[in-house]
């Protein structure tokens, strides 16, 4: 017995009982996907080759064991059991966080959106509220408020033509390398100014200013805040090869006998620690909205900043904890030899 289905001729398996047309003009009317039909397809042929289950497999490119299952469901229930299965779990998994914490993750991320889930987690630590980062993870995608992970590329140490530090410097002691870069940073109505920057290698500590232009009076003067406010010595200074770390930068250098190195021309990533640094500027703290006009809104924002950063901000290079707690750690007790930062050329 033959019926007609999807414009072409197909015998319907199990057709010798009686009925068997009514079942196949059925058929052509019943629901099934596009998938379904392409199942069906194939047990019929597979009916009129004797069964022959390595022929069909052959023949259409299926494995042996799908089309054992798609025969033995068409026998035993019908065409429907064709049609794929929903893939929806049976039970969702139902968030039993409580609200007083998934309102305090909310309450950090809106102050801080671009701190990441890790950062919040310790946050949370801080204030005896333990829970996992895929748990504050997924709170953050059911709120809406993940952001776009931003990928950071490892980069080699710095090379100095004019003075490099010696292949294999280990970094042991908060001040042993202070890394100081420049910024610029345009200002709502189009001025621009610079923002210098200095970071500690070992405990990412930092000092920021703001200065008009980029003479190296002003770097001089940079370095000789920075020398004031680290609360430690520092023993050398890279910089890269811009004006404003040259004649009157150098020259103090020299005349403090504060060592003083280069990275190589055109090479600004070199100087990794900085560079990375202004890459969080401008993610936390410039494109959150502290521009503005005023000279003096900037630099009280800049401070704020500053200290945010030293004495709030967890740093996942110093395992969560802030500069500050960690230079407490370091001074406490002896450094770990995996927070040995071995500088190589």
């Amino acid at each position: 017995m033959k019926g007609r289905y999807g414009g072409r001729h197909m015998t319907i398996y199990g057709s010798v009982l009686p009925g068997a047309l009514r079942l196949a003009n059925w058929a052509a009317k019943t629901d099934l996907s596009p998938k379904a039909k392409r199942k069906l397809k194939v047990v019929d042929w597979l009916r009129k080759h004797n069964g022959n289950v390595s022929l069909a497999s052959r023949h259409f490119g299926f494995g042996r064991e799908t089309i054992i299952t798609w025969r033995n469901n068409f026998n035993r229930f019908g065409m429907l059991s064709l049609n794929d299965k929903s893939h929806k779990p049976k039970y969702l998994r139902q968030s039993v966080t409580d609200w007083k914490i998934v309102d305090e993750i909310v309450k950090i991320r809106n102050q801080y959106p671009a701190w990441s889930k890790y950062k919040i987690k310790a946050i949370l630590k801080r204030n005896h509220i333990i829970i996992s980062t895929s748990t504050i993870g997924r709170i953050l995608k059911k709120k809406g408020l993940i952001d776009k992970k931003v990928s950071r590329k490892r980069h080699q140490a710095a090379k100095n033509p004019k003075q490099r530090y010696p292949r294999g410097l280990r970094i042991v002691c908060e001040g042993d390398m202070v890394q100081i870069d420049t910024k610029f940073v345009t200002l709502l109505g189009g001025r621009m100014i610079y923002q210098f920057t200095a970071i500690d290698v070992l405990t990412k500590r930092r000092v920021l200013r703001y200065y008009s232009s980029l003479l190296s009076k002003n770097g001089a003067n940079f370095l000789n805040v920075c020398l004031k406010t680290f609360p430690f010595q520092i023993k050398a200074i890279q910089t890269d090869n811009g004006k404003e770390f040259l004649k009157d930068f150098d020259a103090l250098c020299k005349k403090l006998s504060l060592t003083h190195y280069f990275i190589e021309p055109a090479h600004p990533k070199q100087n990794t620690y900085v560079e990375n640094s202004h890459g969080s500027d401008e993610r936390e703290f410039y494109q959150q909205g502290n521009v503005h006009k005023d000279i003096a809104l900037m630099d009280a924002s800049l401070e704020q900043w500053e200290h945010i950063w030293n004495y709030e901000r967890p740093h996942q290079a110093l395992q969560y904890l802030t500069p500050d707690e960690y230079l407490q750690k370091i001074q406490l007790t002896s450094l770990p030899v995996k927070d040995v930062i071995v500088l190589q050329t």
